[in-house]
């Protein structure tokens, strides 16, 4: 069950607080001129879309969660070796 959560922490729920700290970064300014402030919320708007779209990925993926996590571990693994 813990693998799950940890697999859905690494994928999904950067895009989500990134996407809510740029939300609130945009509705924070009120003295920026108003087109920037539309564009950063709806920047914001599609990092949220971005963590509900991976994780539908992750609940309707045919791979085991244990799989998924030894491959984005070998993955960070060949990264760091470079």
């Amino acid at each position: 069950m813990w693998d799950g959560a940890e697999l859905w922490l690494r994928k999904a729920a950067g895009p989500l607080l990134l996407g809510l700290f740029v939300m609130a970064l945009a509705v924070a300014r009120e003295h920026w001129w108003l087109p920037l402030r539309v564009l950063v919320l709806l920047a914001g708007a599609a990092g949220v879309v971005a963590c509900g779209a991976e994780t539908w990925k992750l609940i309707r993926g045919r791979e085991s969660t244990t799989t998924a996590l030894d491959r984005l571990e070998a993955e960070a693994g060949a990264r760091e070796d470079r």
